[in-house]
């Protein structure tokens, strides 16, 4: 008798801790160690799958990035009008936010802070959330490089200034992130150039030592 009543204690906890664990995920792809030029541009995307999360009242995912090789074009840039519709008669559904394109298509995503872009959804039904699940592409941001040389990091954040995936009732989820990475950012020719002289020269003056 007290080994079954471990069994169904041991049962119930992990049904617990299943409902309790993060049911949704952020992805970001387009950043995977690629070379750019000093003048080119990267566009990565961010998709959310709701893994059966139901009843989100608002959600806001940061995409963090090295601002000292990368500069945010918003003008390039485009936000999901809505995702998540219930359907008709079925509940609410996730809107952008006026700071992240609001109702226009194409609008794009604002500044949070310097080197950091929000991707944020409110939800038409405020005391029900959205009803369905699924994954739906979230934004595509741009960048324009600036041109000076290395690695330019580009991360998901879900606790940054802003960020939250809220509930009704002021329940908060924790997301999953994935998918994070850098591109390579190519120096000038010119740049490119003047150190390979220089290389050059040391050399020859090597020589006549």
């Amino acid at each position: 008798m007290r080994t079954f009543a471990i069994n169904i204690m041991a049962v119930a906890l992990l049904v617990f801790s299943a409902s309790s664990a993060s049911a949704i995920s952020f992805t970001l792809a387009g950043a995977t160690g690629q070379d750019v030029g000093p003048t080119g541009q990267v566009s990565v995307t961010v998709t959310m799958d709701t893994e059966a999360t139901t009843g989100i009242t608002v959600m806001s995912v940061g995409v963090l990035f090295d601002d000292t090789r990368l500069t945010y074009n918003p003008g390039a840039s485009s936000a999901t009008s809505y995702l998540l519709y219930g359907g008709r008669g079925g509940g609410g559904y996730l809107k952008a936010a006026s700071t992240c394109g609001g109702y226009a298509p194409g609008g794009s995503c604002n500044l949070a802070l310097p080197g950091q872009v929000n991707a944020d959804y409110v939800s038409a039904d405020l005391e029900n959330g959205t009803v369905n699940t699924g994954s739906s592409l979230l934004v595509t941001l741009v960048f324009d490089l600036t041109g000076v040389g290395g690695s330019a990091s580009i991360a998901l954040s879900s606790s940054s200034p802003g960020n939250v995936v809220g509930q009704p009732g002021g329940a908060s989820v924790v997301p999953t992130l994935a998918g994070s990475g850098s591109v390579n950012v190519i120096p000038e020719p010119t740049t490119a150039l003047l150190v390979g002289l220089g290389l050059v020269g040391l050399g020859v003056a090597g020589r006549r030592k």
